[in-house]
């Protein structure tokens, strides 16, 4: 009898039993990798971008098993000669070694289904001359069968906006220079009396002290809607300030005495943004005079002048502030989602502090 037959069948089954069996103990070709830089909650910071001169930031990269069987990994992280990495304590810290800006992290035990995440801090240059494209080498081997399997990761570091920075502090300190000029060429301060200075100052701290510590309290709570537990009573401080006290710029100097008393209570260094800070309220001042020295006499304008303050406020800081002085790039949905908000938060503020000036003027006469 001829076995050949037989015994080929044989052969070609055992064959495929011995790939399953090494398969089954683990592969590389079932793990996938992800690299999150910088490693900031989802969607509330540009992806895969770091600014030249910033600060260090957090990176988290994913080692996740596809397969059914535990693998174990060991892999190479190699990073671009721009950047310095350093790696913090963490549940692997044992296993990873540095070499410069390549790190090996060696034998992860990985289970089926599951992942490995090694954590690293990523510190971008102080100064590049131009927007420029980097990535992360990262390759990962499998004990088991000694496959490999390799990822690339991009991501942008942009220059330092260095001239864009000295700029706006030199805008900022020219409008202070104006403010100052206008201040004594018109003789603004002396139109406010004893009591309107004491109501301001009482406004202003009620804004910078208490509203302040309860926003930044219970801002995490809220999430991206923390912000409204500042803009809404803000903005009806605002309000009310401008119907009691009823002179010519009495919102630029609310908000110029509320960053003086950041600065002494919570030690805020804005001396070079002041002129900036002061904007929204020339902003809201310039609409009084529009609406023909309408002190929030009516609830329309009451809300007009909260929700312009609002945006204005909010969108310096996002496009402004944000990227020049704390060089963070946030994504450009979550910039226009805290504007919105911050307008939403005006137009109550707005309402709430006209019934309330109302309350208070007609209590006063």
């Amino acid at each position: 009898m001829n076995y050949r037959p037989l015994l080929f069948v044989f052969a070609i089954i055992l064959a495929l039993l011995l790939s399953s069996v090494v398969h089954a103990a683990g592969s590389a070709d079932n793990i996938d990798i992800t690299v999150i830089i910088p490693d900031r909650p989802k969607g509330m910071f540009e992806p895969d971008k770091l600014v030249a001169g910033g600060s260090e930031e957090r990176a988290r990269i994913v080692f996740e098993n596809r397969g059914a069987e535990t693998a174990t990994i060991s892999a190479t992280i190699v990073a671009p000669d721009l950047v310095s990495l350093s790696v913090p304590i963490q549940e692997l810290s044992e296993q990873i070694t540095e070499d410069g800006n390549t790190l090996t992290v060696s034998n992860m035990e990985i289970a089926g289904g599951k992942s490995a995440i090694v954590r690293l801090r990523v510190t971008p240059p102080d100064s590049i001359p131009m927007k420029t494209m980097k990535r992360f080498h990262i390759t990962a081997a499998a004990a088991e069968d000694g496959s490999r399997t390799e990822y690339s990761h991009r991501f942008t570091i942009i220059p330092p906006p260095s001239w864009i920075t000295y700029g706006t502090i030199l805008a900022s300190l020219l409008l202070v220079v104006i403010a100052i000029f206008a201040v004594k060429r018109f003789g603004v301060l002396e139109m406010f009396t004893t009591i309107d200075l004491v109501t301001i100052a009482l406004l202003a701290a009620l804004a910078g002290v208490v509203f302040r510590w309860f926003w930044q309290t219970f801002n995490d709570i809220f999430g991206p809607f923390g912000g409204l537990l500042f803009t809404i009573p803000v903005s009806a401080l605002m309000v009310i300030a401008l119907h009691l006290v009823r002179k010519p710029g009495t919102a630029t100097l609310l908000f110029l005495v509320d960053q003086l008393v950041c600065m002494v209570i919570w030690g805020s260094n804005i001396t070079v943004w002041l002129g900036w800070y002061l904007l929204e309220g020339a902003v809201v001042d310039t609409e009084v005079a529009l609406f023909k020295m309408n002190y929030a006499d009516t609830r329309i304008a009451a809300i007009i002048y909260g929700m312009s303050r609002g945006f204005i406020a909010y969108w310096l800081f996002y496009f402004l502030f944000a990227p020049t002085a704390w060089k963070i790039c946030y994504a450009p949905w979550y910039s226009w989602l805290q504007i919105g908000l911050a307008v939403l938060g005006g137009l109550i503020g707005g309402s709430i502090g006209y019934d309330a000036a109302k309350k208070m003027r007609g209590a006063m006469l």
